[in-house]
């Protein structure tokens, strides 16, 4: 009854399989062939919990079988029970410590509960036993991939490719890996691949969409997106990716409903939330822009929540209450929001302002009421301590102070730099002569957008030659070599200041943008300083710029002091030059900035 049960069971007649196996076990109620196949049919029937009850019985009919103990692990890690299922596989190694399989699933059920070195030596004596095991070798790679070691995990995926040509999976994952390591050709090559042999794999149509993102292919992007939502229209995470491809292309009505589009199907997803907040904001949008944008606190790529023990601010009166706003993001995102801390000063709040300790001498300077703080990871003593009544990211502050474009303030300024140090630098950079200071600067390192921010120095050509102008570095890093390029080809020199280091020394660099007469910079962290200071700036804006500058107009709600110059067509900083040049010409010829 067993042999002929099995062979229905092989050609997939699981009734008369388990009808077969049942008569066994009315017959011998003990036997341990019929409880296992029996319990693997009703696996395969949707009865789990039935099944796990008869390989449990399986296993105490005969407990030295390592088949019995490796297939109820399967059962306990299927249902959920991981722990149940580790020990079940241990059980099944003692029975046989060369059980290829139960290895492979400990490691398995290890990987899952974080214990990754355990489950990389399950997967490695696996092949030693069987050098050509795919699976390890797979299992292997992807748990090298969780604990960051990219480069072994992708020699690995390449064995796993080497060995089964058609491996979908290995494919994809190959692709995530390169791209995580910055070999776009080689992820799109690997996506392509999985693709071939597997057409309808939306994941890799999705990751597909990623490199090209990534790339800088915004309509292949595109297009990769549609094809995964094609096959899987309920893909949350291509609708979000799909909106963040038409946000770069400045598709911003389109993206909004991307992102519903992925909220609708999983409603806590953050991602979604905090994009959707970010063109919300970029749209001016802000009152409902700012209450998505808290979602990035729970985002992957968004501001982490830090461990204050104070419950946040939600928009209470805060008249007689102390309240930590504490920095969060880059340098310029906390000279932005720093903006919003005197509205509480002046609502009658106490205020305890941590921030990145570089800032720490510039704010003190500039917010005599407000008690600085370096901040620190995790947070310092000072930033816990009772009497606090509130915590807010600077971030947050915006939905409650800047709720719509109308309700900024217009303060001409909010940093005030070291006023000597100022001003015996303007001496030192104009060396005797009455010429204008033009501080530059044209890169910007921010991680999602900073390439599609930034051009090179060599673009800004056409500025040079003006009389009565002289440009001063405020580029952070290293730019030696693009100046020395530009002077030869300008005949243009620009001034350095190798004692201001425009990012370890943020105070000096206060002072430096100070002696300015004006700033012209792509936006990053020194059109922020500059607006701050209330020096003049002219920023040259991508199509599709940071949330703070919105998508239209010529002024900035933050900074009364800047001036926008936006792209006409996205890449070409041609047309922006051309009229920043223009109005440099007309500066020139005037006596005031």
């Amino acid at each position: 009854m067993l042999e002929q049960g099995y062979q229905h069971h092989q050609e997939g007649r699981l009734r008369q399989a388990e009808e077969l196996y049942r008569r066994v076990l009315q017959a011998d109620p003990d036997n341990p062939d019929g409880l296992n196949l029996l319990a693997v049919v009703a696996n395969e029937t949707g009865r789990a919990q039935e099944a796990i009850e008869l390989m449990e019985k399986a296993v105490r009919a005969s407990p030295g079988n390592p088949e019995f103990s490796n297939n109820l692990g399967q059962l306990y890690k299927n249902s959920g029970q991981v722990d149940a299922a580790i020990e079940a596989y241990r059980a099944a190694l003692n029975a046989d410590p060369d059980f290829a399989d139960a290895h492979n699933n400990l490691g398995y059920a290890l990987a899952m509960t974080e214990r990754l070195e355990d489950a990389i030596g399950h997967y490695r004596r696996v092949l030693e036993i069987d050098p050509n095991n795919v699976r390890a070798h797979y299992n292997l790679a992807t748990t090298l991939s969780k604990q960051g070691n990219l480069p072994a995990a992708i020699e690995g995926l390449r064995t796993v490719v080497g060995i089964a040509p058609d491996h979908t999976d290995a494919y994809n994952n190959l692709g995530i890996a390169l791209k995580e390591l910055g070999k776009l050709d080689e992820a799109v090559a690997c996506y392509h691949k999985a693709l071939v042999f597997k057409p309808d794999f939306s994941g890799a149509h999705n990751n597909l969409g990623n490199a090209f993102k990534e790339q800088g292919k915004l309509d292949e992007a595109v297009a990769s997106y549609h094809n995964a939502l094609a096959i899987k229209p309920d893909f949350a995470e291509a609708h979000n990716n799909l909106g963040t491809a038409l946000q770069d292309l400045g598709e911003l009505d389109e993206a909004v409903a991307s992102y519903h589009k992925a909220l609708a199907i999983m409603p806590d997803y953050p991602e979604a939330h905090h994009n959707l907040g970010l063109a919300l904001l970029l749209q001016g949008n802000l009152r409902e822009g700012w209450a998505e944008y808290e979602w990035r606190l729970r985002s992957e790529e968004g501001t982490r929540q830090r461990p204050f023990p104070h419950p946040p601010w939600a928009g209470q009166p805060v008249d007689g209450k102390t309240v930590l706003v504490w920095g969060e993001q880059g340098v310029g995102d906390e000279v932005m929001f720093a903006g919003m801390v005197p509205d509480l000063v002046e609502a009658g709040a106490t205020v305890i302002l941590e921030a990145d300790p570089r800032l720490v001498p510039l704010f003190r300077r500039s917010f005599a009421a407000i008690e600085c703080i370096g901040k620190e990871d995790p947070p310092s003593a000072e930033t816990r301590r009772h009497g606090i009544d509130f915590q807010a990211p600077g971030g947050n502050l915006g939905r409650w102070l800047r709720p719509d474009l109308e309700s900024f303030p217009g303060r001409q300024s909010y940093l005030v730099a070291e006023e000597d140090r100022a001003a015996a630098l303007k001496d030192r950079y104009r060396d005797g002569t009455d010429d204008r200071l033009i501080g530059i600067a044209w890169i910007s390192n921010n991680k999602r957008i900073g390439k599609q921010k930034s051009m090179t120095l060599r673009e800004l050509a056409p500025l040079a030659g003006i009389p009565g102008l002289r440009f001063i570095d405020l580029q952070y890093g290293d730019t030696a070599e693009e100046r020395a390029q530009f002077e030869d080809e300008t005949g243009t020199s620009i001034i350095d200041d190798e004692n201001v280091d425009q990012m370890a020394d943020l105070d000096a660099f206060a002072a430096q943008v100070a002696a300015m007469d004006l700033v012209i910079s792509v936006s990053n962290t020194t059109v922020h300083i500059a607006g701050a200071l209330g020096v003049p700036a002219w920023v040259m804006l991508n199509t599709v710029p940071l949330p703070c500058w919105v998508l239209e107009g010529d002024d900035s709600p933050w900074y009364p002091s800047v001036r926008l110059f936006r792209q006409s067509q996205a890449g070409v900083w041609a047309d922006v030059i051309e009229r920043i040049g223009e109005a440099l010409a007309d500066l020139a010829g005037r006596s005031k900035i």
